[in-house]
């Protein structure tokens, strides 16, 4: 439309031997015919070629999630029920205490090791449903979401939550402030800067162990672990223009302070969801899509007998439920509050499909149930606490 306008307007405004060739019939018409050709052309070649390859798109973008959305969401509520017998039952979550998966002797043995192996699984079959529609999808010109957009921002939010740790930054900051007397919750949530802090704090943690050549800061020996606590301290005090703390109070609180410092965590990474994603899928055997989930005995194949990058990749995910005890409330570890946001985004997932497919959603009443009670904990949990704890 701008080419238009540019023609007629060239054709108004520039200078003409005879200014009344406009009003001669002929020629006036014979200009409006050239107008409308190019209107035609540029209709034709441009305007609506762009707006069926958009359709086409928005067609096969729609078509993937068809051929996904019913084993997704399946993968999904398997997760999602799992996440809730060990987040919301008492007692149903023993099998997780204890480091790795080692099946012994008895059948309470072995079914505690099947019940460890198969939360990995789930979550794991998860990802590579997720990774078997993205690499689909990269077939694709990018192209808006649409319908799609609420399933697109409830799988960003479960990445998200294996991936982002930037709130245990701020709970740790705030939880020392708490300790040494420094500031209370209530200032610190009003204060832009606390993500920042966090981040600086964070980062004296790092290198701190990087000199030290440690993995985590309760391997560092006693005047090195004194020392991280004190440098730790004068960050926070400098930053929020207060009194530093004392030697005399450092010495009475360095040990509990260290291990607010070294609060567990067990975050997947972006990228590392996506290796584990390609470890659980393989090409279809079928028309229906180009990819499909392994089965859970291939799964324990990898885990068990996988060559080391494998190991690696699943030990990553196996660290979010080793050696976990759900039986108390552990305020030096941050995965309990990172499975309720996985199980939190899961339900939104499922939630979200089931809106999408209507009357032929495949999803079951007791799904929509549970999805629904998990984002009700959530939501009071997250009015009862600034930091989600």
């Amino acid at each position: 439309m701008l080419l238009l306008l540019t023609i007629f307007h060239g054709f108004a405004g520039a200078p003409a031997a005879d200014s009344t060739w406009m009003s001669q019939p002929a020629v006036g018409a014979a200009a409006i015919t050239a107008i409308l050709t190019v209107a035609g052309i540029i209709l034709k070649d441009f305007l609506l070629k762009t707006v069926e390859e958009r359709r086409s798109e928005r067609r096969k973008r729609i078509a993937i999630y068809e051929r996904y959305s019913n084993p997704l969401v399946t993968s999904v509520i398997s997760l999602l029920l799992r996440l809730h017998e060990i987040l919301y039952t008492k007692r149903r979550a023993a099998y997780l205490v204890g480091r790795g998966i080692k099946p012994g002797p008895g059948p309470g043995d072995g079914f505690r090791a099947y019940k460890k192996t198969s939360t990995v699984y789930r979550l794991a079959a998860v990802l590579g449903w997720i990774r078997a529609c993205r690499r689909e999808f990269s077939f694709l010109r990018v192209a808006e979401p649409g319908d799609t957009k609420k399933v697109d921002e409830a799988i960003g939010a479960f990445e998200n939550a294996l991936a982002d740790g930037s709130w245990v930054e701020q709970e740790r900051v705030t939880r020392l402030c708490e300790l040494w007397h420094l500031s209370t919750t209530e200032k610190l949530t009003s204060i832009a800067s606390i993500a920042e802090l966090g981040t600086r704090v964070d980062n004296i943690i790092w290198d701190h162990m990087e000199s030290a050549v440690a993995d985590n800061v309760l391997s560092l020996n006693e005047p090195s672990q004194q020392d991280l606590c004190k440098s730790i301290a004068n960050c926070i005090a400098d930053h929020l223009a207060t009194n530093h703390v004392t030697d005399l109070s450092m010495q009475h609180t360095w040990p509990d302070a260290l291990n607010i410092i070294g609060m567990r965590e067990a975050w997947v990474y972006r990228d590392w969801q996506s290796a584990i994603g390609d470890l659980m899928i393989q090409p279809s055997p079928g028309d229906a899509r180009m990819y499909e989930v392994i089965g859970y005995g291939d799964f324990e194949q990898i885990l068990f007998a996988g060559n080391e990058q494998q190991k690696l990749a699943l030990a990553r995910m196996c660290e979010i439920f080793d050696d976990l005890d759900l039986s108390i409330e552990d305020r030096f570890d941050s995965r309990p509050r990172q499975l309720r946001a996985i199980a939190q985004a899961s339900a939104e997932l499922i939630l979200a499909i089931h809106k999408i497919q209507g009357r032929q959603s495949i999803i079951g009443r007791k799904a929509v149930t549970v999805a629904e009670d998990v984002i009700r904990r959530s939501t009071a949990l997250c009015k009862n606490s600034p930091f989600f704890r």
